[in-house]
This record gives C-alpha cells, sequence and structure tokens, in this order.
C-alpha cells in the first residue's frame, strides 16, 4: 500500500497525490492491527474483518473516487483506471494466512464489491452502453462508435471479470487448503518423530537415535576411537545403606550429570552397567581430538564428583581410558535391538579401571592415549608395563593426578 501510494504522489497533480498518499499510508497502517490480534480470541474474527474492510476500500474507490483528476470524467470510467485490479492484491495477501475460509471469504467479498460498484455507477446513468449494442458484424466505425461512448459501461464484461475472480478465489482456496493439508502432515510427522527421539534417546544415546530414526538401522562401524569406562567406588556398601528408590535416585542423578559432562566433550555415553557407565569418542560419530577429549572427559568427571552430592552422597570415581579400534553397531533379534561396543579396546578401557583398586588411583589410561593426548596428561606418571588379564602382551599405563588419590 505504501508502495502504491508513493507511485500515485509521484504520478498525480497536486494536492489529489497528497491525499492519495495520505490514504494509502493510513491502509498500510490499519493492515498492521492483525499483529496486535495475534493470539487473542478475536485474532481469527479481526482477520475476516479486515480482509472485508480492504475489499470494501477498493469497492468504494471504484464507486465513488475521482476518475483520474479529471471531475467531469463520468465514473464508468473507472474501469479503464483498473482499479478492480487490486482485488487480486488483497486475494494474494489472504493466501498468506494459509486459511482456505479466509480465502474464500476474501473472494467473495471482492466479487460482492465488484457487482455492488458495478451496480452502483449504473444507477448513475442515464443509459448503459455495451458491447451487446453493436450490430452483428460491426463496421470499424460502428465499434469505435459504441467503445468511445461516455456512457460504454459493458455489463458482460464486469461479469466476466467476478467469474474469473471466482475461479481464481476457488483456485486459489483449494491450494491453501492442499497446502494446509502438508504441512499439517509434515508438522505432524515432525512433531512424532520428535517424541520418538526423546523416547528412544532415554534408552541409547541421542545421536544413535537420530541417526536410527532416519535410516532405520545403524550400519556396523569399525573405527579408531577412545573409550572411557567409570565406575562408582564403594557402590555396593551405599546400597547396603540405601533403599532401593534411594539408589535409583542416585543414579539417575549421577548418570544425568556424568552424561552432560560426556555431551559437552564431545562423545557418546554407550551403555550404563549397574553403576558403572561407557563412553565413547569418535564413535558413532566422528570428532577430532578424540583420546584429549577422553582424558578431558574423566578429569571433568573427578572435579563434578568432588564439588557436590548425589543423592545426598559423596562418591569417587574410578575411571580407565584406552584408544584402539572399536567395532560399533546394532545388535540383537529382529523385535529388540541394543546399541553397543566390542573389541579389545572396551574390554582394555574396562581391566585398566579395575587395575585403579591395585594401585590406589583414580584414573589410568593406555600408552596409546597418552601420546595423543600428551598436551592434557602433563600430570600423568608412568605407572609401569602391566599384563592385564584377556592380552597377551603387556600394556604401558599412566595414571593421572601424579598417580595419586586425593583425601
Amino acid at each position: 500500500m505504501g508502495a502504491i501510494g508513493v507511485w500515485y504522489f509521484a504520478t498525480l497533480s497536486m494536492p489529489a497525490g497528497v491525499w492519495v498518499l495520505a490514504l494509502m499510508l493510513a491502509l498500510a497502517a490499519i493492515g498492521l492491527l492483525p499483529l496486535m490480534l495475534i493470539g487473542g480470541p478475536l485474532e481469527k474474527r479481526g482477520r475476516y474483518a479486515l480482509f472485508a474492510f480492504d475489499v470494501t476500500v477498493i469497492s468504494t474507490a471504484i464507486a465513488f473516487g475521482p476518475v483520474f483528476t479529471a471531475e467531469d470524467l463520468p465514473q464508468n470510467f473507472v474501469f479503464l483506471a483498473s482499479r478492480q485490479h487490486y482485488y487480486y492484491v488483497i486475494l494474494a495477501a489472504s493466501i498468506l494466512t494459509l486459511s482456505p475460509g479466509i480465502v474464500a471469504w476474501t473472494g467473495f467479498c471482492s466479487v460482492v464489491g465488484l457487482a455492488a460498484a458495478t451496480a452502483w455507477i449504473a444507477t448513475g446513468m442515464e443509459r448503459v452502453v455495451s458491447y451487446s449494442d453493436l450490430p452483428p458484424r460491426p463496421t470499424l466505425e460502428e465499434y469505435l462508435t459504441v467503445v468511445l461512448d461516455t456512457n460504454f459501461l459493458n455489463i458482460p464484461v464486469r461479469f466476466n471479470e467476478g467469474v474469473v475472480l471466482t475461479l481464481v478465489t476457488c483456485v486459489a482456496a483449494l491450494a491453501v487448503h492442499r497446502a494446509r493439508t502438508v504441512a499439517r502432515a509434515y508438522a505432524d510427522a515432525e512433531a512424532k518423530r520428535n517424541r520418538i527421539q526423546q523416547l528412544f534417546g532415554r534408552y541409547v544415546p541421542v545421536q544413535v537415535a537420530e541417526r536410527l530414526i532416519v535410516e532405520g538401522q545403524l550400519a556396523p562401524q569399525l573405527r579408531e576411537a577412545s573409550v572411557l569406562f567409570a565406575d562408582i567406588e564403594g557402590f555396593t556398601a551405599i546400597g547396603e545403606r540405601l533403599p532401593p528408590t534411594r539408589l535409583i535416585e542416585l543414579l539417575n542423578d549421577f548418570f544425568g550429570a556424568a552424561t552432560t559432562v560426556i555431551d559437552t566433550e564431545g562423545g557418546v555415553v554407550v551403555n550404563y552397567v549397574g553403576d558403572a557407565l561407557i563412553a565413547a569418542f569418535n564413535a558413532p560419530l566422528p570428532v577430532e581430538g578424540y583420546p584429549l577429549r577422553a582424558v578431558a572427559a574423566a578429569r571433568s568427571l573427578h572435579s563434578l564428583v568432588a564439588r557436590r552430592e548425589f543423592g545426598g552422597q559423596l562418591l569417587r570415581l574410578r575411571i580407565g581410558v584406552a584408544t584402539g579400534p572399536v567395532a560399533a553397531g546394532t545388535v540383537g533379534g529382529a523385535k529388540h535391538q541394543a546399541y553397543t561396543l566390542y573389541g579389545d579396546t572396551v574390554n582394555l578401557a574396562q581391566r585398566l579401571e579395575h587395575l585403579n583398586k591395585e594401585f590406589g588411583t583414580d584414573c589410568l589410561i593406555c600408552r596409546k592415549t597418552f601420546d595423543a593426548a600428551r598436551s592434557d596428561c602433563f600430570d600423568a606418571v608412568a605407572v609401569g608395563s602391566m599384563q592385564v588379564r584377556g592380552r597377551e602382551a603387556a600394556v604401558e599405563v599412566f595414571a593421572l593426578n601424579d598417580g595419586r588419590r586425593t583425601s
């Protein structure tokens, strides 16, 4: 409306240009009213009323607005200014509401408004001339005589405009209905997907749930990764002191906080085994600097249990970190599957966690992890080469925190 007002301001003589510009800007301001109604009880009724108002303005401009700047021109000449075409602008704006009802209402008001404006103009004329006044095979002179008559209104053409406007309205309303149906179906599917992902994500890693929802399965992977195995020290004794409900609350509280730590470092909590958790870095999704991230996560986990209680209990952790090849994927039957990690690296991480008991340490890492994350292992000390159960070759082991336990 503002652009139309500026155009008339530049093309019409004064003061008509100023009045038209002011009118257009006023209508544009009125058009902002729906923003004040959004979410309110009158929003739907307000939209219907405002589109009816827009159509009424155009119909009034056709029936009463001065034709160009010549006051002595008959009002039927207004159709030479093509003001009726603005009905289509209003109809196009109604499409943006994505409401078939509003589109149909706007089209109906436009047809009625065009008919009313035409009827009003016709009633003010002494006689109405149209193509029906032409002879069967008119000459050029006869044709010009009729068309250039000051009483030429051409009712059949106005009727045809109403028919075309009706057809456009029907097509637009149908298109909006179909678009609305597709949009609703997409929104419902997306909401269902989110619900499934949220529910599924409680039982498997969120990253795994997303891939499973999209692809239906997770292809087996063989890749290099860092595996972190963390276990609560003295959990059996804690379980003897607490009732089962309190114990479950403690585990949920701890696992929730620990998972946040792992996620922050780019890892994935693969599984919870009793009071222990297994996390992977670089599986199933790739992440850069995974040994360094695993060591940082181990430090953050120790810091977590040092500064807060879980279920009213102070906890201590034993952690093992190993780096090497792992096999990752979903396993199980057709009706029930689980995502897990397999391989010697997983076993090594668990063995390193157990070795903390023998050395009185909090966190043990293998040589490969130490070499890859050397920049974050400034306080690590070599414990020595250990014969880890399940492995033929000895494993060189390092302890973080200078190899000492804090009291």
